[in-house]
């Protein structure tokens, strides 16, 4: 646009836009600065222009002979949203669950497979897993975000720089196998829903939090894991100061409302046309041999009745004593933890989940930035299968993992991990003579 500034009339349009300008968020004014200087924006954003080059290398490696799992995602929706997948005999359509219980995937991710599979070759596969490792850069940006907003004094060290890149090259490779080899829509929906509903937590949004969290059991039920970010909708633990009791108790209830609302808008319709779908929830995998679930002692061929429910039951109370404790930046993965160790499943797409949670420990949780628990998940989840044919051993060492950080982060001492300089002084008071009590 050209503008003349001579004249009354041009002399108030700069004035107005001015403060307009003054209006914006600090957001977007960043980005307009950077679109400016854009060398002073690749200066700041350097770590990520080197994942995202990273994440291009397993793109090319894994496409070709990627997507192992983008049929279900196309069967699904056709059976949703047409009746029909040209080969099976039973009715679909909001009856799929109760016919087809094998598709453990959830409305949100076929009505996105839907739109994605008409608008490339393959049903859309090649741009399913474009669209998938942008979700998986994403997630990487908002953890970033979310670390220096919170904890400012990370801004600009080398240890957060290499904690990130360090973290972040690995959770790259976990996430290439989710979202380009195997192409599962469902779960990375639900992983990036868990990060934005942290990120909208920190930011005191309680409707956003809320429908973030009913987004991710949306796409993929296990995701009710991540019930217990609701608490965090009021800053809880986050935040500077500290809401008194009533408007904290008034945050929460509107993040759960809108959790409660998003779900039932998915699934309420499903049971509603057909009882039968509630079997979708006791569908029974083969109980596999290298998994955590046998390494814990269950050796039942298939899943256990109570296994499921289990598992959402195990990630909400851990991540409530994570929060209680304090340690909210591993709520996510504590929860995955609690997916993985109870899971009679070992799939490699799987470790996405746990990488993701640990890189946002590792940056947000410990008190010195270190890739510690980003290191160790990926050398016991990926790297151990690979010197190791004995699937009783592979399973010991996802279990092992679990309840090691699991034990470290819940029952560490205070002075090892990160605290909020508002958290109220009589609660950090408590913490640390828990942590100094005698065995």
């Amino acid at each position: 646009m050209n503008v003349k500034v001579t004249g009354v009339v041009p002399l108030r349009w700069l004035a107005k836009m001015s403060s307009r300008w003054m209006l914006m968020p600090a957001q977007l004014q960043v980005s307009l600065h950077a679109v400016r200087r854009p060398g002073a924006f690749l200066a700041r954003n350097t770590e990520m222009l080197a994942l995202a080059c990273w994440t291009a290398v397993w793109f090319l490696i894994l496409a070709p002979a990627g997507g192992i799992a983008w049929k279900f995602f196309v069967q699904g929706s056709l059976l949703l949203f047409t009746g029909h997948d040209g080969a099976s005999a039973h009715p679909a359509g909001l009856h799929i669950y109760a016919n087809y219980p094998q598709l453990q995937i959830g409305p949100a991710a076929f009505g996105a497979a839907q739109v994605i599979r008409h608008l490339g070759p393959d049903q859309g596969l090649v741009l399913a897993q474009l669209i998938m490792t942008a979700m998986g850069l994403l997630a990487l940006y908002a953890i970033r975000r979310l670390a220096v907003t919170v904890r400012p004094e990370l801004s600009g060290r080398a240890a957060t720089r290499w904690t990130f890149l360090g973290g972040g090259a690995l959770f790259v490779i976990a996430w290439a196998e989710l979202a380009v080899a195997y192409g599962h829509l469902d779960d990375a929906i639900a992983l990036l829903a868990a990060v934005l509903a942290v990120c909208a937590a920190a930011g005191r949004r309680p409707v956003l939090t809320g429908l973030l969290v009913g987004l991710g059991a949306d796409a993929k039920p296990w995701a009710l894991i991540f019930l217990p970010i609701l608490l965090l909708a009021a800053g809880v633990d986050i935040a500077g100061s500290c809401l008194p009791l009533r408007q904290r108790a008034r945050a929460i209830a509107i993040a759960a409302a809108a959790a409660a609302a998003a779900i039932a808008a998915a699934w309420l319709p499903f049971f509603v046309a057909d009882p039968h779908t509630v079997t979708a929830t006791r569908y029974a995998i083969a109980n596999l041999p290298d998994s955590a679930l046998r390494a814990l002692g269950v050796h039942t061929p298939h899943t256990p009745s109570w296994d499921r429910a289990a598992q959402v039951a195990t990630g909400c109370v851990l991540g409530g004593m994570a929060i209680w404790r304090g340690r909210w930046p591993a709520v996510i993965l504590l929860a995955v933890g609690a997916r993985i160790a109870l899971d009679p499943a070992a799939h490699g797409y799987y470790t996405a989940g746990v990488m993701l949670g640990a890189l946002a420990w590792d940056l947000l949780g410990a008190r010195w930035p270190v890739p510690l628990w980003s290191i160790l998940s990926f050398c016991a989840l990926n790297l151990v299968p690979l010197v190791t044919a004995d699937a009783h051993l592979r399973g010991i060492a996802r279990l092992s993992l679990v309840i090691a950080f699991t034990l470290v982060i819940l029952a560490g001492p205070a002075r090892w991990y990160w605290s909020p300089p508002g958290r109220p002084a009589a609660f950090r008071r408590a913490a640390q003579a828990r942590s100094a009590r005698p065995p």
